[in-house]
């Protein structure tokens, strides 16, 4: 995480995390706090990385609460903003999300980058797909799991800063319109 902080830090960027809540377990707080102070930004992401789409709407909103729970003690900005895992998602999750005024986002650039282990082949893909207002998705790089995302990260910033493009978070975005 420090390392994406500081990659991201030497690019002026800023970025909405979407985070699991299991994933919050194994971050220290003042790392979290870190991202706080960094100009970025946290939002949902559900406690696992996994469809939720055959959850009832009860069930959904129990995880959603547990997560809310989870990321609200790490950090004092939680945004509105949710991405469904695997981008999946019903119409009782439309609803949940809606009751709690929660904004659902898709990316238009991913590059399915935790099937691709090739940074160059993802940074290229996505950035032959951005535009102004895109939504770049690339997963977190962790020790011996998808470390191949970090390089990918900073391939992707130096593209967009060559393309004069600003990296935001969701929110900046928003308020930008």
């Amino acid at each position: 995480l420090n390392e994406v902080i500081d990659l991201f830090e030497s690019y002026d960027a800023n970025a909405t995390f979407f985070t699991t809540g299991s994933h919050c377990e194994c971050i220290a707080q003042e790392d979290v706090l870190r991202l706080n102070s960094s100009k970025h930004e946290i939002a949902n992401h559900n406690m696992y990385d996994h469809p939720y789409i055959n959850f009832t709407q009860n069930e959904f909103s129990v995880d959603l609460d547990t997560t809310n729970q989870i990321l609200d003690k790490l950090s004092f900005n939680v945004s509105k903003w949710y991405r469904a895992p695997f981008g999946r998602i019903n119409d009782a999750m439309v609803s949940e999300l809606d009751k709690r005024g929660l904004i659902h986002v898709v990316s238009d650039a991913f590059a399915n980058d935790t099937e691709i282990p090739d940074a160059k082949w993802i940074a290229k893909y996505i950035l032959n797909r951005v535009g102004d207002g895109s939504i770049v998705l690339i997963h977190m790089p962790e020790k011996g799991f998808r470390e191949w995302n970090l390089e990918a990260m900073e391939l992707t910033l130096k593209g967009l800063r060559k393309k004069n493009y600003k990296i935001l978070t969701l929110t900046e975005l928003d308020n930008l319109e």
